[in-house]
């Protein structure tokens, strides 16, 4: 049944009672369904003009000159912009703990670095003129050798890019124990290195924004298509020397952001100062898809070197290892991804003897940044495939050896993360158990199926980007008795706002019909650090779960001083106000309302709420630190059919068990786990971001491989609830967890299958022939 208004549904409020942990439609649904949501690119702004992005042609050079005569001259032509109308001002995503990897400016004037590096903008009446204007004007270049390879990148004598020695732009050391001793005394000893390709984001809407500065009060406005619309507000006011108060960034709704939407882009940057130098006219600037795919950002490719020891019984002893990512020309969320490619493991595996050292590189390369998973994508497929490695050189089946090394709930690990809440002893359980592990797995190679297991963890939010992770929440009660709620939370297609919407009812005691949402606008939202790290039903969830609750206090505060009650024995309760200490009822809410909004009291019900989750950034220099309050759980079965004729890999099934502490609405909860399998199967099977010296060959949907409808599976969904004892209703987030291990447990139902070991993404037909071949030939 639709959502109605709560106008429509006054006397019908009690269908969206308690509604935690019930699938209630999405607060957005209908606007969604009848196409009348706004997205940015729908924006019809008065005198609105068309920006376009002056972009480098060159991977590598210096920039002699930039003449913009010519262009200034065309007709339709309004504003120009290049690094001299700057203010000169690096930025970068992770400059908090990594101020050095500040090394972006909004648009560049001295040298570029990849090919699509910002020079400058046009702002124009029509697309047509500003694209004629790109094209008059002159930028002399002095052309630089260029490096396109990560390892190359790193040898003495390679062009250097930034002033980062041997190309390096970050170092991450990670030792704990003794891993040579610990290998020594281990009795199976293997080493692996996995290859994992780039990845776009693919995002159905692409990157678009609208800026508009205000003369008479120096104000200016950015809609924007966003994941974090206050960390682009923090990096525009940086860039443009304002106060934050005098820069406001409004999300609209967004059609997909998967990372790619995380940070200030230049075109953020050059649509505001072309609106300013414009008079105040409004700009948009849209990406096409080609500009998305060659010049937005892409997933890490890395390459995962691992030297691991175990003893007969299944202990794992050591793990040491190197992961080398090309960064591209510029660090982004670099630092980030890396430190999280490195350290999930210390969620999911108990192991003391830990060196592995992270590079992440610069070369001539689009930048590499955030895609969903950070990193965990790749160090995913290659410790879970290297996981099963391990127990096949043992001979222990891979179930049993990841039971016997995993963590549980209440531990500290070895680099100082706390575990409270840890389902993933049951999701491994659950998950065997409903794809009949113990009877299918080893034992269909006759008709070249198989089955294969990945399992993973991940965050709830992540103290690595400012000094907090706060998130703010507000409730204001109307007279009428319907309910704004203002939370700084950007909902990105997951469903936060419903979720969050959930939370404020089900605390405040009242239906879900009663809320209407205003989220991620700058000026009229509080705070949020962004929808990203899994982080929003946790972090912003709690923020709404106190702002509820001190509305409810407020309420609750005038019926004890009317009704000369204790307010500890006051609650709201199914919409009605209860005396705990018999049960009996007071009143109803809308009698509540009435009442404080009466001649005696007339006060106004106003819920606020903040969390900041009590964790410890890490400490780069060793990998010790505690940067999630709760930590989620997930394990995952592939089955796989392998034609051995044509080398296709068809996945047949996937089973998904997801430690979720609790669910919200389970019916969003299923449908981020297929968004996420899906994704995961697609970069395991098709994806790969192909480039030539540094230039993207394949950027439009016709050669870039990505499943379609034919290509999914059936998906069965577990749900594991551990009540975590600092989740709000005790719920954690999930939005990541589910991707992390699909390429492994692929690759690892293909090795149940057919016999072979696919160690380089994506699972191709043609790597599955070579692979046979030579398998055949050893035999």
């Amino acid at each position: 049944m639709p959502l109605k208004n709560y106008e429509m549904n006054k006397n019908n409020k009690k269908e969206f009672l308690d509604p935690v942990g019930k699938s209630v439609p999405r607060i957005d649904g209908r606007g969604l369904v009848t196409g009348q949501t706004k997205y940015v690119f729908d924006l019809k702004l008065s005198g609105m003009l068309v920006g376009k992005m002056l972009r480098s042609p060159h991977p590598h050079a210096k920039i002699i000159s930039i003449d913009t005569k010519k262009a200034e001259k065309l007709p339709g032509v309004k504003a120009i912009i290049t690094a001299k109308d700057t203010h000169g001002v690096k930025f970068g995503s992770n400059e908090f703990f990594f101020p050095q990897t500040a090394d972006q400016q909004a648009l560049e004037g001295d040298k570029v670095r990849y090919i699509g590096d910002e020079l400058g903008a046009v702002a124009a009446v029509d697309e047509e003129t500003a694209d004629k204007a790109l094209k008059l004007i002159d930028v002399k270049y002095e052309i630089l050798p260029a490096v396109f390879d990560a390892v190359e990148a790193m040898k003495p004598g390679a062009p250097l890019i930034h002033e980062a020695r041997n190309n390096i732009a970050l170092i991450l050391p990670t030792n704990f124990g003794n891993v040579e001793r610990a290998l020594k005394e281990s009795d199976y000893v293997r080493e692996d290195t996995f290859y994992l390709p780039s990845a776009a984001h693919t995002c159905m809407e692409p990157h678009v924004c609208v800026g508009q500065f205000e003369e008479f009060s120096d104000k200016v406005t950015l809609h924007v298509s966003t994941q974090a619309p206050f960390k682009i507000r923090e990096t525009l006011a940086k860039c443009l020397k304002m106060d934050l108060n005098n820069v406001r960034v409004i999300k609209l709704a967004v059609g997909g952001g998967f990372g790619g939407k995380l940070e200030m882009l230049p075109m953020d940057f050059a649509a505001c100062l072309l609106s300013k130098k414009a008079g105040g006219f409004p700009v948009k600037i849209c990406y096409s898809r080609k500009e998305e795919f060659c010049f937005s950002r892409r997933k890490h490719p890395m390459i995962y070197k691992l030297k691991s020891g175990v003893k007969k019984d299944g202990t794992l002893m050591a793990i040491s290892g190197e992961v080398i990512a090309d960064g591209g020309g510029y660090c982004s969320y670099g630092p980030t991804v890396l430190a999280a490619a490195m350290m999930r493991i210390f969620m999911v595996y108990k192991i003391t003897n830990f060196r592995v050292a992270g590079y992440r590189v610069y070369t001539n390369n689009p930048i590499s940044g955030a895609i969903r998973g950070f990193g965990g994508v790749q160090s995913g497929f290659a410790i879970e495939s290297h996981m099963d490695l391990l127990a096949q050189g043992i001979g222990m089946d891979p179930v049993e050896f990841r039971l016997k090394n995993i963590t549980g709930p209440n531990m500290t690990v070895t680099n100082k993360m706390v575990i409270t809440s840890n389902g993933l002893r049951e999701c491994i359980e659950k998950a065997t158990e409903a794809c009949d592990w113990k009877n299918k797995h080893g034992k269909q190679k006759k008709i070249k199926r198989g089955l294969g297991i990945g399992i993973a963890a991940d965050v709830m939010g992540s103290k690595m980007y400012k000094s907090h992770e706060s998130a703010g929440s507000i409730l204001k009660i109307e007279e009428d008795g319907s309910i704004h709620f203002l939370t700084g939370a950007a909902d990105t297609g997951q469903g936060s706002n419903t979720a969050l919407s959930q939370i404020a009812a089900q605390e405040l005691g009242v239906s879900y019909g009663r809320i209407k949402i205003t989220s991620a606008d700058t000026a009229i939202t509080p705070f949020d650090t962004g929808s990203f790290a899994s982080r929003v039903t946790f972090i912003s969830g709690n923020a709404t779960k106190l702002a509820a609750a001190d509305a409810k206090r407020q309420i609750l505060e005038i019926i004890a001083t009317e009704k000369n009650i204790p307010i500890e024995s006051l609650d709201i309760k199914a919409e009605e106000i209860v005396n705990t200490s018999d049960n009996s009822v007071l009143m109803n809410f809308d009698q509540a309302v009435e009442l404080c909004y009466s001649f005696n009291y007339g006060s106004q019900i106003i819920g606020r709420g903040s969390y900041n989750p009590k964790t410890t950034p890490v400490d780069f220099r060793t990998g010790e630190g505690n940067v999630s309050a709760s930590y989620g759980f997930e394990a995952q079965i592939a089955k796989v059919e392998v034609n051995t004729d044509t080398g296709e890999v068809k996945v047949l099934k996937m089973w998904d068990a997801h430690d979720i502490g609790k669910a919200i609405n389970p019916q969003s909860v299923k449908g981020q786990i297929e968004g996420s399998l899906f994704m995961g199967i697609g970069y395991t099977l098709w994806e790969n971001l192909k480039f030539e010296e540094g230039r993207v060959v394949n950027a439009n949907f016709a050669n870039y491989r990505l499943p379609r409808s034919v290509s999914t599976c059936p998906v069965e969904s577990i749900l594991i609830e551990t009540n975590d004892p600092q989740g709000p209703f005790g719920a954690k987030g999930m939005g990541e967890a589910a991707l992390l291990p699909t390429a492994a447990a692929i690759a690892n139902a293909v090795y149940d299958a057919v016999g072979v070991r696919i160690k380089e993404l994506p699972i191709t037909p043609e790597k599955i022939l070579t692979a046979l071949k030579n398998k055949n030939n050893k035999e």
